[in-house]
């Protein structure tokens, strides 16, 4: 096997499957990536056996054939080399040679024969989106996804297609977001409920950062994510998603209008006092203002006072305040819907500028002075 190609071009094959290639694992072969080169075109795929990426690059080939070799070790060394174009060559021995110029790396590889196979998806009818849509989407669900393995149905996002209406959910027990996006394409069939994995939800955010349009679908438990030359595989959750929608609250609260980077930078100089013991800031509102007090017996108090607008009774409410931080911070246009209820009922951040996305968060309670 050997071939020549873009140094740019490779360094960024390699790089997109960094966040695949398993780092601990028994099974070695996890570690590498398979290239395999054929008809002027280099293959390059990544797998755990739960998440793959494959990739295609042009390429000058010599002789084709395939092989695997460590992912990070060769991105590391393309990454150091200087110079435009990478020569790869593979010995009788399975070794290795990299060269650009005067440097020569050579390093062990190991048969693509002994790595899991993955099969391209062609000829199939996928759902399309915009890149810009998608990231969107997980930029205002992704930060509420649980880590509690103990509930793997809660480790991922949920997600469903009806009548061209997307809905993404995502909640970890304390703070649930919810988005409703109309489906721009009429292709693909309607999907029911899926739950997609934190780690492939990571790898689709990486591909949709930049570039026009997304083709989704899914097929026996695998969701298919495809953008220009590159193919992401990602197995699904295996579980029921609890149903979101007994969370939303029925019964309307108080609405508080607030200025997104004004309440953002109150909110961030509360958490200053935030340690993982104590990350509660109590939200006091009455005569049109806001007081959020933060109390840290182990470092101390802060106190803050913002203008508001809102017509109701007073409140008073405990809050986790990276959850406020983390929901308020992707609403889109700069004035936020806070709606707050008393006696414990959960706290709902929206966007008056746009109703298509909800945050809903679980109150706290806090020490008595």
């Amino acid at each position: 096997m050997n071939f020549s190609i873009e140094r740019n071009i490779f360094l960024e094959g390699i790089q997109k499957t960094l966040g695949v290639v398993e780092k601990k694992t028994t099974l070695s072969i996890l570690n590498n990536i398979l290239i395999e080169a054929k008809s002027e075109q280099i293959r390059i795929v990544a797998t755990d056996r739960e998440i793959s990426l494959i990739s295609y690059y042009d390429a000058k080939i010599t002789i084709p054939g395939k092989i695997t070799v460590p992912a990070r070790m060769l991105f590391e060394m393309v990454r150091e080399i200087e110079g435009d174009i990478i020569g790869f060559k593979v010995m009788e021995n399975k070794w290795v040679n990299v060269t650009c110029g005067k440097v020569i790396y050579k390093i062990p590889g190991i048969s693509a024969d002994d790595f899991p196979e993955v099969l391209d998806v062609e000829n199939i009818e996928f759902m399309r989106m915009k890149c810009d849509v998608l990231k969107n989407i997980i930029e205002k669900t992704f930060f509420a996804i649980s880590t509690d393995e103990m509930r793997p149905n809660l480790n991922g996002v949920f997600l469903k297609v009806i009548d061209g209406k997307v809905t993404v959910v995502t909640t970890d027990g304390h703070r649930l977001s919810l988005v409703n996006v109309p489906l721009e394409s009429d292709k693909g069939d309607n999907i029911e409920g899926i739950i997609i994995p934190r780690k492939g939800v990571s790898e689709v955010r990486k591909l949709v950062e930049n570039g026009d349009c997304v083709d989704i679908y899914v097929l026996d438990s695998v969701c298919v994510v495809r953008k220009e030359n590159t193919t992401l595989r990602v197995s699904l959750i295996d579980a029921d998603y609890p149903d979101y929608t007994r969370v939303i609250p029925e019964e309307e609260g108080v609405k508080i209008q607030l200025d997104k980077n004004q309440i953002l930078h109150s909110l961030r100089r509360m958490s200053v006092m935030s340690t993982e013991r104590f990350s509660g800031v109590k939200i006091d509102v009455h005569d049109q203002r806001m007081v959020l007090t933060s109390t840290n017996p182990d470092i101390g108090e802060a106190k803050d006072e913002i203008d508001v607008s809102y017509n109701g009774d007073p409140l008073e409410a405990g809050y986790n305040v990276r959850y406020l931080i983390d929901a308020i911070d992707p609403v889109d246009g700069n004035i936020v819907s806070f709606e707050m209820r008393s006696g414990g009922g959960p706290g709902v951040i929206e966007s008056v500028d746009s109703r298509n996305y909800m945050c809903i968060i679980m109150p706290v309670k806090l020490r008595k002075d």
